[in-house]
């Protein structure tokens, strides 16, 4: 009786070890789950800088003319510069609904945008915009 008391008294050496065993796969487990994770969310932390970044490239040359400033740059709080060259495709001269010449000059034009941060390129895209020049005065009298 005195021996039954003494054996139930503790894990033994090979319990101890099953155990550290079983504890250290499902800690190898969970920490290449959690790795995983991290990574995935540094790269949706990255497209969404991105998709930010482009969307502000894109309000930024909202308002350019490329017939009139073919290339430029432009610096945007935070560090961010927008900068882009153009080329014609296309060019019509502007008509009137009656088919009259129109005021306007117009082109199709490329721009090929370029967008760096601290002197590293972070994306680049092409654009496709329109140009216009005003050819001729308008008059009071039509």
């Amino acid at each position: 009786m005195n021996r039954a008391a003494r054996r139930q008294g503790g894990f033994t050496l090979l319990e101890a070890i099953v155990a550290l065993t079983v504890f250290s796969i499902c800690a190898i487990a969970l920490y290449g789950w959690l790795s995983a994770n991290v990574i995935a969310l540094g790269r949706v932390d990255a497209r969404a800088a991105a998709l930010r970044d482009g969307r502000a490239a894109l309000a930024v040359l909202e308002p350019v003319n490329p017939m009139a400033e073919p290339a430029g740059a432009r610096t945007l709080p935070g560090g961010l510069t927008v900068s882009w060259t153009s080329r014609q495709l296309d060019a019509k001269p502007g008509m009137g609904p009656a088919g009259d010449p129109s005021v306007f000059a117009l082109a199709l034009y490329e721009l090929d945008v370029r967008l760096v941060r601290d002197g590293r390129e972070e994306d680049r895209f092409t654009l496709r915009r329109a140009g216009w020049a005003t050819t001729r005065q308008v008059s009071d009298g039509f």
